[in-house]
Formats: C-alpha cells, structure tokens, sequence
C-alpha cells in the first residue's frame, strides 16, 4: 500500500492496534482487487485468444496452421511448459497416436512425431472422453494414475496434466494437452474453461477438414467423371465420324452392287423371255419349263436386291421422334388388305388410343409387315381373327402386340425367326423372302427396345414389342 497513505491513516489513528486492523483490512482488499484486476486481465486475454482462434477458422481451413499458432498463444496465456494436439492412430482402438502440432518451453524435450502407445487408454478412458470428459492433474504422482499413463507422461517430464478432448463430430478424434514440467500445478476453474472452449473450436476445425476433404474428393471425382466423358465424347465423335464413312462406302457398295447385278439379271430375264416368245416352236416342253424357271429365279432374285436395299436404306435414315398413333396406323393397313383380297374372312380386333413415341414412317413400316405377316399366315383358314393391342407391365412399360390365329409356328426354331432370309415355312406354301422380320426388329432396335414371339403350329402366333420411348397418354 502507499506509504504516504499509511502516514496519513496512522496520524488519524493514535490506537495502534486498530491502526493495525485497518492496515490488514485494506491490504486483504487491495488483495482482493488485485485479484479481480489480475482475472479480468486473464479474461480479456482469453477472449483475444478465443477470437484470434476463431479468425482463424473463418480464414483459413489448413488445420496444420490453425493448430501452431493455437497451441503457441494458449502456451502464452496460461505460462505452461507444453501445449500439443495429439491425434489418435484411425482404426487402432484409441491406443496409439502421435502430437501433430505443439508448442513448447526449449528446456524441455519435444513430443512431436513420436509414437505413443497407451495399452489401458482405449479399453478404461477413451469412452469417457468420447463423452466430454477433462482430466485436470495437479501432479501426476499423487493423483492415482495407472502406472501406464505415468510412464507415458514421465518420458516427456510431465507433472501436471490437463487433458481436453478433441471431438470431430462424434467421433474422438484426439487431445488437447497441456503440460506444466518443472512443478505441480493446480489447474483454475477459469484455465479448464478456457481450454474447454479452445478445444470446442478445434472440433469445429476439425469437422470443417474433414468436410474439405470429402468436398476435395468430390471435386477430383467430378473432375475424373468429366475428363472421361470428354475422352467418351471424342470417341463416340470419332466413332460417328468413322460410322458415317462407312455408311456411305456401304451405301455406294450397295448401290454399285444392285446396279451390276440387276444389269445381267435382266439380261437373263429378258432373254429367256424371248427365247419363250420368238423360239417357243424350237423348244420342248421340259426346255420352256426351264426357262419359266431360270426368269422366276431372276425376278426372285431381283426383288431380294430391292429387299436388301430397302432394309440398308432403313437403317441409315434419320429419326424424327414425334407422336404416333398406332391404333389409326393399324385400321389404316387392315383396310388396304381387305380390300387387296376382299372374298377373305378376316375380323380385325384394334385396340383403341394406342398412341406411342417414334418415327412414324418407321412405325408404319414395322406394322405393315406385322400385319402383312398374320395376313398371309391365316390364308389357309376360311375365317380368321387378327387383332393389335397392348399391355401395361407392373414397371410401366407398354407391350405391343399382334395376334393372329393362323398357321403358327415350331417355337424350337423361334431363334431363327428375325434373321434375314430365314423362313419357317416353304415358298409353296406361303411366299415371301423372310425380310419381313428382320426389318420389324431392327425398327424396334433403332427405337431403343425389343421384340419377341410366340406361337404354336396352326393355333397362331403372337409378336410382342416395346418401344422404350415414354408412351403418350391419350
């Protein structure tokens, strides 16, 4: 206290014993104060520190960084000899770890890098720490520490610890430690809470890194995904590009070979016409039927040309996607073959509002040789029944189909039957060049779905297909 102000006091006070009280009395309030003053300075420093912390997460996500410069100012604020972020070993159970980060007094030894191993933490303590305990030792040897941790202390001198956990999320992630090596140290209420609060923010940072890394992760992943579909991209370019030479060589081999075929086919064709006309008299029976023969196989011939062009020509046209309603397309057709033969008996069953996603002259195409199929096959039946409908599956996709009653078929060969030229029935029996077929498939192909059939000989056939466009509600 002031001298002058005692002199002052003891001129008032002639009694030298309460003199004596009032002295004591004001210097246990000055005391007093002094202690406020002290705390409020610790406090004003801790709120710097915590502030300085928390800047630091706003600023900066390198947990490296953030954990070196909390580590050096908590050592400053609380005068301790070590401040370290220790970090648990992933997947070990909570025995083994290292110090990541650290600041501490040159008169002692550094902690960082070291491998620790503490066989009775995971099994007694980390649980309790996962849950937010705080160990606060004032001396390590006289507050009934396991032997183990005693020994891992001591190999950094420690005698007072205080131990925060560091939780990312839920998760232990490690500790925050601070160590006092040349005495025991008593740890104040106001220091645990100090350090309580630094190690909250450290979780936050914590958390933050690990969002960082999922965040980087999903970057280069993209990243990844993007640089391979540019490497598809370009292929599928240059497999476009090599597909449309292709297609055009195809298409002038095509036409350069159905032109040098139909040249000598007509050759054949028309000289064996006027061999039949003009040297009818100098030709046997056996040698006309000959001739008969070679012109129809000529003509057969011609029109499997126009059959191959045609089914070439159908795969190489553009698609134009639009509305089409099958239903229409369908009594359209029934109409033109029941007037081409109309002695037949033929009833026609269409479902109504069947209205599809496609290209309508490819659409038209497929149901033309469908129907023209179940036409021909149900010739031999005095009455017959043909019938266009659809069925929904339980996964909302619609099947299409077309039924009829007619001659059927073996379903040992139903492999065969979308193969060009492959045919399940003789020519005498029912013509065609089976083209039919093979041009309904690839429709449905180009269309992204696909066809099926079933049948039994002379109880019909039936042939299914689905289109994978999404179908329009009527």
């Amino acid at each position: 206290m002031n001298p002058q102000i005692l002199a002052r006091l003891r001129d008032l006070c002639r009694d030298e014993a309460a003199f004596e009280q009032i002295r004591q009395i004001l210097a246990d309030e000055v005391q007093h104060l002094e202690q406020e003053v002290n705390q409020a300075h610790f406090r004003v420093e801790e709120q710097k520190t915590l502030f300085g912390v928390i800047a630091r997460l706003r600023e900066d996500l390198d947990l490296e960084k953030i954990f070196q410069a909390t580590a050096t100012e908590v050592r400053q604020l609380l005068k301790a000899d070590r401040v370290g972020m220790f970090r648990f070993y992933p997947n070990l159970g909570w025995d083994d770890g290292e110090f990541v980060s650290e600041d501490v007094d040159q008169a002692f030894p550094s902690a960082i890098a070291q491998t620790i191993h503490d066989h009775c933490f995971g099994d007694q303590f980390a649980v309790h720490y996962q849950q937010g305990r705080i160990q606060a030792v004032a001396d390590i040897y006289n507050c009934g520490l396991s032997n183990c941790h005693i020994e891992v202390l001591a190999q950094f001198q420690v005698r007072a610890n205080l131990v925060v956990p560091l939780l990312q999320g839920q998760n232990l992630w490690g500790l925050l430690c601070i160590h006092q090596c040349r005495a025991p140290r008593e740890w104040q209420a106001t220091e645990i809470e100090f350090v309580t609060q630094i190690a909250s923010h450290l979780g936050v940072a914590l958390q933050h890194a690990e969002l960082l890394v999922e965040l980087k992760a999903e970057v280069l992943e993209r990243q990844q995904a993007e640089q391979s579909v540019q490497a598809l991209n370009q292929g599928l370019q240059r497999a476009v590009i090599e597909l449309q030479t292709v297609n055009k060589e195809l298409e002038a081999f095509s036409y350069s070979v159905s032109h040098d075929l139909r040249a000598p086919l007509r050759s054949i064709d028309g000289f064996s016409q006027a061999l039949l006309e003009d040297y009818y008299q100098h030709v046997d029976e056996i040698g006309q039927d000959y001739l008969r023969r070679i012109r129809t196989a000529t003509q057969q011939m011609g029109q499997l040309i126009d059959d191959l062009l045609n089914l070439s020509r159908l795969m190489r046209t553009e698609m134009r996607l639009q509305p089409v309603n099958l239903s229409l397309l369908a009594r359209e057709i029934c109409t033109e073959l029941q007037q081409s033969q109309p002695e037949r008996q033929v009833e026609f069953v269409i479902q109504t509002g069947l209205v599809a996603q496609g290209d309508l002259r490819l659409l038209r195409v497929l149901l033309v040789n469908l129907l023209n199929n179940a036409w021909k096959f149900t010739s031999k039946h005095t009455q017959a029944r043909i019938e266009l409908g659809a069925i929904a599956q339980d996964n909302g996709t619609r099947v299409y189909f077309v039924r009829d009653d007619g001659a059927g078929f073996d379903m040992t060969y139903a492999n065969k039957l979308f193969g060009p030229f492959q045919r399940l029935h003789s020519t005498r029996d029912f013509p065609g060049n089976g083209v039919g077929l093979a041009t309904v498939q690839r429709i449905v192909y180009r269309h992204g779905g696909r066809v099926w059939a079933e049948g039994v000989v002379e109880q019909g056939a039936t042939f299914y297909f689905t289109l994978v466009a999404q179908e329009v509600d009527t």
